[in-house]
């Protein structure tokens, strides 16, 4: 990923606005020319420039500044500027490194791409605009007829506490994106998101080594719909390709999410991503209702012991009550599929009234080893008999979410 955010930002027009000579040195080494980049200094601050401000900026790829958050002026200037913004242009501030989340989302909300610390380093910049230059590079598929195709949304729910749905979720998310590292190893990359909303005990972010950002709790403190400046501001790139939004590190409420905030961001990110992989929290509450209407279809994740099937057939029937024509797709994790159904394997599948098609093997060594390293099974022991069977999951509920998607179009 590190090569793919240096060539997305090669040729590129960058408008700097500081006083600071460190700043400028380090810009014009993370940005050299010799890679096409032409940096523009301006010395003035953005209260200084007034009305040239606006020529200037939107003439530039990205714009890099410096800002103190209670220099009221100089942020209503830059926001006077940002009211203006009808193209693609990137704005990155540079601010003080104890810049509390507060204020970091103060400055978000008035449309600033990025706040990065002053002490930040070349590379770090490098990486931090390359992200999200990558980002905004994101193309949409197309249906037949010229329709933007919107992305596929697949929740990963758990029938009890502890049954390995995110582990399905991670590795699902992981092998949706393609590539050589993946099942599909003859597909063009797909962009992918991983959203982590169980809140209380997710943990998706240590399967994938990301440590919490904050940005699941400015979403909560944000209180309002996002749009997509806060939303990629929020979101984790991760090497393999998926963007992810981690469970936040403090406990906090279940009901700390409201339903429109979740339909708001499943709206952007549809148009953004091609899947958008949701583990939910082993619970009911009112929020998941906007997720069902949207998704394309679902994977539960199980086993078939009594409770469980029991948990899950309430499931199923609870969330078809929100989307008629959900798809389900049961999981049966740490069980190994028997040529001879068992009498309990038969029971199971009248009660859940569908055939088990997915069996996730029990092999506890490649799981412990996958969350103690960081890495995903699919891509850290990915012909393990757990790894194929994770990637021949993902590679049969991307075929059906093709085809699901298609025929709802």
């Amino acid at each position: 990923m590190k090569d793919q955010n240096v060539s997305a930002i090669k040729s590129q027009a960058i408008m700097l606005v500081t006083e600071n000579e460190a700043v400028t040195r380090m810009v014009e080494e993370a940005f050299p020319s010799e890679y096409e980049n032409r940096v523009t200094e301006n010395t003035n601050t953005f209260r200084a420039l007034n009305g040239t401000a606006l020529q200037i900026a939107f003439k530039h790829d990205v714009v890099i500044f410096e800002i103190d958050p209670d220099d009221t002026g100089e942020v209503q200037a830059i926001e006077d500027v940002l009211a203006h913004r009808d193209d693609d242009t990137l704005f990155v501030a540079l601010t003080q490194n104890d810049l509390s989340i507060s204020k970091a989302r103060e400055l978000r909300k008035i449309g600033i791409d990025e706040v990065l610390p002053l002490s930040i380093d070349g590379e770090g910049l490098k990486a931090a605009v390359g992200e999200k230059i990558s980002a905004r590079r994101v193309s949409q598929t197309n249906f037949a007829g010229g329709v933007a195709a919107l992305g596929k949304v697949i929740p990963v729910a758990k029938s009890r506490g502890g049954v390995g749905a995110s582990t399905v979720a991670v590795n699902l998310a992981c092998s949706l994106v393609g590539g050589k590292r993946s099942f599909f190893r003859k597909s063009a990359k797909n962009r992918v998101a991983l959203l982590d909303f169980d809140i209380q005990f997710g943990n998706s972010n240590v399967f994938l080594d990301i440590e919490d950002n904050g940005g699941f709790l400015q979403l909560i403190e944000n209180s309002e719909v996002p749009d997509d400046h806060f939303l990629s501001s929020i979101l984790q790139e991760h090497a393999l390709g998926v963007d992810v939004l981690c469970a936040p590190a403090p406990m906090v409420p279940l009901q700390s999410m409201r339903s429109d905030v979740i339909k708001g961001m499943l709206d952007l990110l549809q148009r953004r991503y091609d899947y958008v992989v949701i583990d939910l929290p082993c619970a009911v509450v009112d929020w998941v209702e906007p997720i069902f209407k949207q998704a394309t279809q679902l994977a539960l994740v199980t086993d078939t012991t009594v409770p469980c099937v029991r948990q899950a057939r309430r499931l199923i029937d609870f969330y078809r009550e929100v989307n008629v024509g959900l798809s389900v797709e049961i999981v049966v994790n740490r069980e190994r599929n028997t040529l001879i159904k068992t009498s309990h394997v038969r029971e199971a599948e009248k009660v859940l009234e569908t055939s088990l098609k997915h069996w996730l093997p029990d092999n506890p060594k490649v799981a412990r080893n996958s969350v103690d390293f960081g890495r995903p099974v699919v891509d850290m022991k990915p012909q393990s008999d757990l790894g194929k069977a994770l990637a021949k999951l993902a590679a049969v509920m991307s075929v059906d979410a093709q085809s699901l998607a298609t025929k709802k179009a």
